[in-house]
């Protein structure tokens, strides 16, 4: 038997040479909202969702790939395509989208400033 312990994902952490580089691009690109975090000895900052900090940002004087390493891709919900993808085009964010076969499901594809593939699922009824 096994006992299931996990409830939920918490949250991602990301390294970076440049934390306002990644604020710019999460906070101002794609909507997060910078929040709490506690007094680390270590520049970065918390990125919240609906009150619950989801993405870690930390700096590192470390050289930081420029991929997502084994992990393919991250993924979050989304609503308002029209809205979401203007603000992409207005911040000048380079995206890609496709509809998923069966289902009622369309993606929408970003990556961040260190080649992080994230993907948000819509809604297909919201695509134009």
């Amino acid at each position: 038997m096994v006992v299931k312990n996990i409830t939920a994902l918490d949250h991602i952490n990301i390294l970076t040479n440049d934390v306002e580089k990644c604020r710019s691009f999460y906070v101002d690109g794609l909507g997060f909202e910078e929040g709490f975090r506690p007094l680390f000895n270590i520049p970065g900052m918390w990125l919240y969702l609906d009150e619950h900090p989801v993405v870690h940002i930390i700096e590192t004087e470390d050289t930081v790939p420029n991929t997502t390493g084994t992990i393919d891709h991250i993924a979050f919900r989304a609503y308002n395509f029209d809205a979401f993808t203007k603000n992409l085009d207005d911040k000048g964010i380079e995206w890609s989208d496709r509809e998923i076969p069966n289902m009622d499901i369309h993606q929408l594809f970003v990556h961040d400033p260190h080649g992080v593939k994230i993907e948000f699922n819509f809604n297909t009824k919201e695509k134009r």
